[in-house]
């Protein structure tokens, strides 16, 4: 409980311009941040920008913390919002494959991907417009839902490790991913006919 008393009152200071506070929170978090961001990006120096624009959201949202989890979980929380948006915007995730979707039965995830031997543009442009699709479903997912099933799938993070991530039960982290893939189940169907 220590830990926690200092992180918050660390934080209050910062809220309040107190530079020497910040640094200190930077100290006593940064490592943590780091190793999380690292594997979610996978790239040391990637990882090591992240960190920085971590930092810095944090400074600039200092007074906006409500004291409802620990600062360490709000750092984890603005560090993997922070890495999966870089992710989405570089484009560098793998494929939603509809295995994962379906918590994998194995069922038609090669209905995204045509054949790459087949000179056919009709089939290019299905796979297009079949990733286009799952991106749109997955970014209209409920905020917590897209967070726990991206962290799942993009950071093979256990369901205890996002659960600490998350400030969640594991229990709960496991309902958000069902109910995350049953919603891109029905939103994606017509794209995964046998």
């Amino acid at each position: 409980m220590m830990t926690v008393d200092v992180d918050y009152a660390l934080l209050r200071r910062v809220s309040k311009g107190d530079e020497q506070a910040f640094v200190e929170l930077m100290r006593r978090h940064q490592d943590r941040v780091y190793r999380l961001a690292l594997r979610l990006l996978r790239q040391s120096q990637e990882a090591e920008d992240a960190v920085q624009e971590v930092f810095l959201k944090a400074y600039q949202n200092a007074g906006r913390f409500q004291p409802t989890g620990t600062v360490a979980a709000w750092l984890n929380r603005i560090t993997a919002n922070h890495c999966l948006n870089l992710l989405r915007a570089r484009k560098i995730r793998r494929e939603v494959a509809w295995d994962d979707l379906e918590g994998g039965t194995g069922t038609g995830s090669a209905a995204c991907r045509p054949d790459p031997a087949a000179p056919d543009p009709l089939a290019e442009l299905t796979g297009q417009e079949c990733a286009r699709q799952i991106e749109q479903a997955v970014a209209a997912l409920p905020e917590n839902q897209r967070q726990a099933l991206l962290l799942k799938r993009f950071g093979d993070f256990s369901y205890q490790e996002i659960a600490a991530l998350m400030d969640l039960s594991p229990q709960a982290v496991d309902g958000l991913i069902k109910r995350a893939r049953q919603t891109l189940r029905q939103k994606l169907a017509p794209y995964f006919q046998a």
